[in-house]
């Protein structure tokens, strides 16, 4: 979960205490009041009204970026993040909002180079280095990630979405002790976080502790009934133990909650498979694929659902597919 850069209406109020802007000012309140009500475009025109009085000033630009982001004008929200930067060359929030809609446009590079900037303004900024530590991560850079997040929670040691976060980089690293370590944190700082509860289910079922894995599953969709990703894994523990019809039920709730879910429909097509239910699983397969081309395990399937109904060269085919991607 990346943090964004926010307004303050504090500082707005602040600004119009001085008196010497305040019609410009009155404009930024209301923008900022728009952007807090989620009406983006309102507040796009609350920033051109005080830009228009005050060209001069770079919590409009800054604002007005953010209002733009949010419409996803990426490219006019990097115009306005510039220009506060121009104004205010010092300003670090400006620099992380820059570098997250680099981000956001695949700039990477230059993205990591903005966090960079205001982390060197203000090193104790910790949205600066949250951001850029996700971003490493993104890279591959895992060493880099685990020193920003430790950064944050060195500064921020009760910020449960970046133990969450780290607990996803330990369990990539294969250090599934340390990311155990970092979800019970999660937890017992947010005791209603759903993705902990279910990426600390998929943990105990990497580690083969499949109750557990259960009460995790079953306790995120208790706290959130529409988290289809809760359905899917613990439709696989009831898979794995045998039991398909419950398997089933859990599939089809993913499925009915998130109908682009490629992995849902490998697994429910799989089940089909164990049923001999050929058509329905072959349904399924082609659904899979059709979502994610690059999904390997769907030719596997889909391949041995072909060989089950004699259809010697389809299946032949996926599975030659199959070992193109994964040599």
């Amino acid at each position: 979960m990346t943090k964004f850069v926010r307004l303050s209406l504090f500082l707005l109020l602040l600004l119009a205490a001085c008196g010497q802007r305040e019609t410009a000012v009155d404009h930024m309140q209301r923008a900022a009041v728009a952007q807090e009500n989620g009406d983006a475009q309102t507040a796009v025109a609350e920033f051109d009204q005080a830009i228009a009085l005050d060209p001069a000033l770079p919590d409009a630009y800054l604002g007005r970026g953010t209002a733009y982001a949010t419409l996803g004008n990426y490219a006019q929200a990097m115009v306005d993040y510039n220009q506060a930067i121009a104004l205010s060359a010092n300003n670090p929030v400006a620099y992380n909002a820059l570098g997250y809609v680099r981000q956001l446009v695949g700039d990477d590079a230059q993205a990591i180079a903005d966090y960079s900037q205001a982390i060197t303004l203000n090193p104790n900024y910790t949205e600066a280095y949250f951001n850029r530590g996700l971003l490493y991560r993104k890279l591959g850079n895992y060493e880099a990630a685990l020193t920003d997040l430790g950064n944050v929670l060195r500064l921020t040691p009760d910020d449960a979405q970046t133990y969450l976060e780290r607990s996803a980089i330990f369990t990539e690293l294969g250090q599934p002790a340390a990311a155990l370590s970092d979800l019970n944190q999660t937890l017992t700082l947010a005791p209603r976080n759903v993705q902990a509860y279910n990426s600390r289910g998929m943990l105990y079922r990497l580690t083969g502790e499949n109750q557990k894995a259960f009460d995790d599953f079953s306790q995120a969709i208790a706290l959130a009934p529409d988290y289809a990703p809760a359905y899917l894994n613990r439709g696989i523990l009831f898979v794995q133990a045998g039991d398909l019809e419950n398997g089933l039920i859990d599939y089809n709730q993913a499925i009915a909650i998130d109908a682009n879910n490629a992995e849902a429909y490998v697994n429910r097509g799989t089940a089909y498979l164990r049923q001999n239910e050929l058509d329905k699983a072959l349904a399924d397969l082609d659904q899979a694929i059709a979502l994610d081309d690059k999904l390997s395990i769907a030719y596997v399937n889909r391949g041995n659902a072909y060989a089950s109904m004699g259809e010697t060269e389809k299946a032949i085919d996926d599975l030659q597919r199959y070992l193109e991607l994964e040599p």
